[in-house]
């Protein structure tokens, strides 16, 4: 398989499992009552917004809902850019494992290689009050649950075409 090949599928698995992750915290979100709770904690985090030079009336509160709406895009795309680099270092661990070492693998790898991402990462910007709004184990099952679609998604991309066309060939 040729190299390009197998960091696109590893990029395109990766950008599923990153969805994943976020479409599963804004599901709990909204479960607790509290939308988009997670991730507005999270690029509260990584940005260490320190106010706005307004802190009073409309001007406030339209700053607030910009610098807000940034952090969040800018979230999005660092949380979904993270997952695709870890997909293409996915496909390269698990490129010829079967199916169940794909998804056993992929759960591994969830578990150790996302988790420790995460952690680096926080350590690093030095945000430890993103603990607070990510337990442990709900951290745990996320990334355990996206390395099992990062490992299935990285099979199911190698799996050859039913139509006989090959993209690949």
């Amino acid at each position: 398989m040729k190299v390009y090949d197998r960091c696109a599928q590893g990029a395109e698995a990766g950008v599923i499992a990153g969805a994943a992750v976020a479409l599963l915290f804004l599901f709990l979100d909204f479960v607790h009552l509290t939308p988009l709770a997670t991730p507005e904690a999270l690029s509260a985090g990584l940005f260490t917004p320190s106010g706005y030079a307004y802190d009073t009336g409309l001007v406030a509160q339209a700053a607030s809902m910009v610098g807000t709406g940034f952090h969040l895009l800018t979230y999005t795309v660092l949380h979904i850019g993270t997952f695709a680099v870890l997909g293409v270092a996915a496909a390269f661990l698990l490129g010829n494992a079967g199916w169940a070492g794909s998804l056993v693998g992929g759960m591994f790898f969830g578990l150790t290689v996302c988790t420790g991402v995460f952690w680096l990462s926080r350590d690093l910007l030095s945000t430890p009050v993103v603990m607070e709004s990510v337990t442990l184990p709900s951290l745990l099952v996320a990334n355990t649950i996206a390395g099992a679609i990062l490992g299935a998604g990285i099979y199911l991309a190698r799996m050859p075409d039913p139509d006989g066309d090959s993209a690949s060939a």
